[in-house]
């Protein structure tokens, strides 16, 4: 019961409460540890059990096992930090341009994926010939998909909605530069009724939620491509799995 309460704990807050944990596990460690080994210990040796432990149970209390390398360098990062005098105010600007580039991570569970060329290619075999339809690509990030949609015969708008700060901004100058439009929009104020071709390259967390809105918005004859994430127990029409380096696999959604 309690694994299941701290799975549902935004994955930042979950790291930090796993770290919580075991600083206090090392606490109660060091207080009982010299009836054993004479102190003073290690500084270093401390910060390094600490990393380890960290590492070793983010799994099991529901973090994806990649957050294995944050967990284990956090301490370790902090430590060399207080080691060469690193200015807090520069710690507070590194963390200020990573939430500005990575805050749907914190508050939708949504990392920033770009999608690679191969992918995009695989788009265009979406779009009917003589026939104008629309694009929309939920999380455009850099704006990448948008502008390439957008080059696209018989695709008469190709749009994408984004709200981390900077690749809202990166996204809106290429976009108005190259083609096609970027909004700053929540993808779940997006109408969704207005395009043809749905894109996302998100994340396992919104998609239960995210297929209710298509089932209720998206108009027949359309379609939802998702990259690599499939909607839980719901079949695709079709998975095409590509060669690309990282083996992508589309899940494709007629309606």
């Amino acid at each position: 019961m309690l694994i299941k309460q701290l799975i549902r704990l935004p994955k930042i807050v979950l790291a930090l409460f796993i770290q919580l944990i075991v600083l206090l596990v090392l606490t109660l460690g060091v207080t009982l540890a010299p009836k054993v080994v004479t102190p003073p210990y290690s500084y270093s040796l401390l910060v390094l059990i600490q990393a380890l432990l960290a590492a070793m149970i983010s799994c099991r209390l529901g973090l994806p096992c990649w957050w294995r390398w944050i967990q284990f360098f956090i301490p370790i990062g902090l430590y060399v930090g207080l080691l060469v005098e690193f200015n807090p105010l520069w710690a507070l600007g590194i963390f200020a341009l990573v939430w500005l580039v990575f805050s749907n991570a914190l508050t939708e569970r949504v990392p920033l994926y770009l999608t690679n060329s191969t992918t995009r290619k695989a788009l265009k075999k979406f779009i009917k010939p003589q026939v104008n339809q629309t694009f929309l690509d939920l999380g455009c990030g850099l704006g990448g998909n948008v502008v390439f949609m957008a080059g696209q015969l018989n695709i008469s708008e190709s749009h994408g909605v984004e709200t981390a700060p900077i690749p809202y901004l990166f996204s809106k100058i290429y976009t108005r530069l190259r083609g096609g439009r970027t909004y700053a929009m929540d993808m779940w104020k997006t109408d969704l009724s207005y395009y043809d071709i749905v894109y996302a390259f998100l994340s396992p967390e919104p998609m239960p939620k995210l297929w209710q809105k298509i089932k209720e918005e998206m108009q027949p004859g359309s379609v939802f491509i998702s990259n690599s994430f499939a909607i839980p127990e719901i079949t695709p029409t079709e998975i095409w799995e590509l060669s690309d380096r990282r083996q992508t696999t589309l899940y494709i959604y007629r309606l």
